[in-house]
């Protein structure tokens, strides 16, 4: 939902999915979950997938929508915090990101007149570090992780803390994500301006939206397109 934007402040992404999309990263991440639950219930890692698979098939069909993998591992009896332990032991994103000068761009120039912000399922030093490597971690004002309340979206009671936390009025923000019932529906529900990006493309919208003039390197082919992946926690 975009209303008018006049009164935006602060600006809160999404990560995974949104901010960048990496097959290999979302692999490990699924990996990662594969183990925890192979060990927690005395099965081979590939029983432990299907098992997931299937918990994440029923969710759908009960919740008429896709859940989110941390949604899914819950259902099964994984504590959260177990399953974020397992993620930063075995998630590396070093090895497949890089700096992202056209991301940076894009951030930079909207961090001039807006606070910039992340609220993301993942935690805290996965979300620093995937940043750090893409190059825009000095840009965020704050990061809401999954520590924050150790409930994953979507929440709404969480969502709610997280507005308060950052102070101001439902039309001073502008939520960006690339999951509508994940990302986006809860601070739809309560009156805030939404931004549903499928595509690296699609960021080039806020520009437009907020009536700021990008720097023309946004414009670049490189920043047109990328790699389609499993997204997000």
């Amino acid at each position: 939902m975009l209303t008018d934007l006049n009164y935006v402040r602060s600006i809160v992404f999404d990560l995974d999915g949104t901010l960048y999309i990496n097959q290999a990263v979302a692999n490990e991440i699924q990996q990662a979950a594969n183990a925890l639950v192979a060990s927690a219930r005395g099965v081979s890692v590939k029983k432990a997938e299907a098992i997931i698979r299937c918990a994440r098939s029923r969710l759908a069909e009960d919740l008429e929508e896709e859940p989110t993998l941390t949604r899914t591992c819950m259902e099964l009896g994984v504590e959260v915090p177990d399953l974020h332990r397992a993620f930063r032991a075995h998630v590396h994103p070093e090895r497949h990101l890089a700096v992202d000068p056209v991301l940076f761009a894009l951030l930079d120039s909207l961090s001039d007149d807006f606070d910039l912000y992340i609220y993301t399922n993942n935690n805290l030093p996965l979300a620093q570090k995937i940043l750090a490597l893409l190059g825009v971690e000095s840009l965020f004002k704050r990061l809401y992780t999954i520590e924050f309340a150790w409930v994953p979206k979507p929440d709404l009671e969480t969502l709610k803390r997280v507005l308060e936390d950052i102070g101001g009025t439902t039309d001073s923000f502008l939520f960006i994500g690339d999951r509508h019932q994940v990302d986006l529906q809860a601070p739809l529900s309560l009156g805030i301006p939404t931004l549903l990006v499928n595509e690296t493309a699609d960021l080039l919208q806020i520009h437009k939206l907020l009536g700021i003039i990008p720097y023309g390197r946004l414009e670049s082919p490189l920043y047109l397109s990328r790699p389609e992946g499993i997204k997000g926690l």
